[in-house]
């Protein structure tokens, strides 16, 4: 059986970001499930703004387009940035618009797992209903999980990778969504590999 291929996307360009590190651990969860993850960190989304109809595209937005036409589900970390995802990360989700004449178009048809870290649960939950509502405008399916990181109590550790290892609630949220991405991204990669009659 093939391998379930995930591209996971986000972080922020803050040196040690919480929403990076919580990326990270959903590769590892992934992995630990028999993925083959394409992490691409904000380092690697830091994009020109999108121009629609450039027919020229850098390499960092040609890798970004290569990875989700790779992968079968996605997941999707955003710091909280004033009630809502980073322009960042909303311009690298701007740049799936390059897949619009791809058959499926967009995300059709790859499961999406949302996640945001921000200062208080409540205000990371604005921004994972911001990456809930840009992912159904792209056609993708949303999972019922999504994870909202109240980062405030991180911020101080030293050591962040750590401190959401040891933080049972949190790892048991992730779990369930890293879970539900890579089950119906296993059925739909399934599914695409039985021949038609």
């Amino acid at each position: 059986m093939t391998a379930v291929e995930l591209a996971l996307l986000g972080g922020s360009l803050r040196p040690g970001s919480v929403s990076e590190r919580v990326l990270r651990a959903c590769a590892d969860l992934a992995v630990d499930r028999g993925a083959r993850c394409t992490v691409l960190t904000a380092a690697d989304l830091d994009l020109p703004l999108y121009q629609p109809g450039a027919t020229h595209r850098r390499p960092a937005a040609a890798a970004l387009l290569a990875a989700v036409r790779r992968a079968d589900g996605l997941i999707v970390v955003s710091p909280t940035y004033h009630g809502g995802m980073s322009g960042l990360l909303k311009n690298a989700l701007d740049h799936l618009e390059d897949l619009a004449a791809d058959r499926p178009a967009y995300l059709d048809g790859k499961v999406v797992g949302s996640v945001a870290v921000g200062w208080s649960e409540h205000g990371a939950a604005t921004t994972v209903a911001a990456l809930r509502t840009t992912v159904t405008s792209l056609r993708g399916w949303v999972t019922p999980m999504a994870v909202a990181v109240n980062s405030i109590e991180m911020a101080a550790v030293e050591d962040v990778d750590a401190a959401i290892r040891a933080d049972a609630r949190l790892m048991r949220r992730l779990t369930i969504l890293v879970g539900q991405v890579t089950d119906f991204a296993g059925r739909g990669s399934a599914a695409r590999l039985v021949p038609s009659a």
